[in-house]
């Protein structure tokens, strides 16, 4: 994407989804040469959202030097495919950062079916134990919170998903780790959805992501390292 495009986006996005909450980080957390791996599954795999973070702290920070996101997603996956992996694809690379994103496939997978406990407690050990492998070895978590499921944030899927972003915010509380909450970002934006508007509007397909839902994503794991918006806003425009 075009730069000038890129800083347009994200103004729209800041201006859609609102400030950042109180508490993320109010300074940048990242230090020179700080490498970040993102894990997830398709939507991650896509690398839409970690493209606008590298364009945006590599305009705003060039002096840092942080390298490219390293992207280990993979598609269709859900936490119990993640969690065997993590050592491999995360903790053995040494990086100083992890961005976790699941949850999306535990509950949207399973639509046919009602929703399990065991399931739910399931997914809550495999996060868990993602983010205890990464503190082991000394590497920052920001646990993003699933996004959405379809645009409707009142439909079946979005209403099971609140149970899995509540048990992230717990974790990630009892970890003392970043918890980004994208799907409060999502559900405020579509709060703004042009009435005109047919069909998708941040999603191509109600799960995977346009443009604007990169860039939402991409403000959220920016704000989680302490980028200021008015830094993020700015920075593509200034890398023309």
């Amino acid at each position: 994407m075009h730069f000038a495009s890129l800083a347009k986006l994200f103004a729209s996005v800041i201006a859609l989804v609102g400030p950042a909450p109180a508490d993320l980080p109010k300074d940048l957390q990242l230090k020179p040469g700080d490498q970040i791996v993102a894990i997830g599954d398709s939507i991650t795999q896509a690398g839409g959202y970690l493209i606008d973070v590298d364009q945006v702290l590599a305009a705003d920070y060039p002096q840092l030097k942080i390298p490219k996101i390293i992207n280990v997603g993979i598609s269709g996956q859900h936490a119990e495919h993640m969690a065997p992996r993590f050592k491999h694809d995360v903790v053995d690379r040494k990086p100083q950062w992890v961005t976790i994103s699941v949850g999306i496939n535990d509950v949207w997978h399973r639509l046919g079916k009602p929703h399990d406990p065991k399931v739910l407690e399931e997914y809550t050990k495999n996060v868990t134990k993602m983010v205890d492998l990464a503190q082991a070895a000394d590497i920052k978590v920001i646990l993003l919170s699933p996004t959405i499921i379809f645009e409707d944030p009142n439909n079946e899927g979005n209403t099971r998903l609140l149970q899995y972003i509540a048990a992230e915010k717990k974790i990630a509380e009892a970890k003392k780790c970043e918890f980004v909450d994208l799907h409060a970002m999502f559900v405020k934006a579509l709060t703004k959805k042009p009435a005109d508007f047919k069909g998708n509007w941040l999603t191509a397909d109600g799960v995977h992501m346009k443009p604007m839902g990169d860039a939402i994503m991409a403000l959220g794991i920016l704000r989680g390292v302490g980028v200021p918006d008015a830094k993020v806003e700015a920075a593509p425009a200034a890398s023309k």
